[in-house]
């Protein structure tokens, strides 16, 4: 299925800030290979240089086999209601809003622009996963192989983010277009600077330890970013 209208504003509305995240994750854990996940306890362990454990909320999965989305509070195998809580809380968002990605249990790839590449579904999981920070307000998620391709989609509680910085939002800005389809950049610049609370006039976003300043073209596609920052 084609990205609906309201869907496309959600990943506009929280792909930075997602990326954000999942970069500040990944600062730490992205060299753990090892990982295990207790969904009966609502718990993710990672194994390796810095070993963590952390409660967890089970979004859903995304399976290369039937190609589609699951999410969690459709899966027959019925997780505990503990576990599911962000999972319906994205439902209501989207029964609120008319949005089908989030109300229908299972969502097919459809016309995604990666449902065709070897880890298929990973960007469709990706913006539902958007979606899901979005009604949460949890924002570091993970999205771990579980076998056949298959990947488990969950967001982590009480992480907090790092202070940003010009250097680290120029690449978040740079990176997360490049991590699925953002129709409205204007919109996803102006939506994470209120997400974070950050002085924005429409160009120029000011950071504690410079500024950031965004040039649109005609279409409101960012054209350019230029960062100054005070510290060295």
């Amino acid at each position: 299925m084609a990205r609906s209208r309201g869907m496309d504003d959600l990943v506009s509305d929280g792909v930075f800030l997602a990326w954000e995240a999942q970069l500040q994750l990944a600062d730490r854990y992205d060299d753990h290979e090892r990982w295990n996940v207790d969904l009966a306890a609502g718990t993710l362990q990672f194994v390796g240089p810095h070993p963590g454990e952390f409660r967890i909320q089970l979004l859903g999965s995304a399976a290369p086999g039937p190609r589609s989305w699951l999410w969690g509070w459709a899966n027959p195998s019925q997780y505990p209601a503990s576990v599911l809580a962000a999972a319906n809380a994205t439902r209501a968002l989207g029964e609120r809003l008319g949005i089908p990605e989030l109300v229908q249990g299972e969502v097919p790839f459809g016309e995604h622009r990666q449902a065709d590449a070897a880890d298929a579904g990973y960007e469709f999981a990706w913006d539902m996963s958007i979606a899901a920070r979005l009604a949460t307000g949890s924002w570091f998620g993970f999205g771990g192989h579980v076998g056949g391709g298959s990947r488990l989609w969950v967001l982590f509680e009480g992480l907090l983010f790092a202070p940003p910085t010009v250097p680290r939002m120029v690449r978040v800005f740079g990176e997360g277009l490049q991590t699925t389809e953002v129709h409205d950049h204007r919109r996803a610049v102006g939506s994470w600077a209120s997400l974070r609370g950050v002085p924005w006039d429409g160009r120029t976003l000011t950071l504690a330890d410079g500024t950031i300043t965004v040039d649109f073209d005609e279409l409101g596609r960012i054209r350019d970013l230029q960062g100054s920052s005070a510290r060295p």
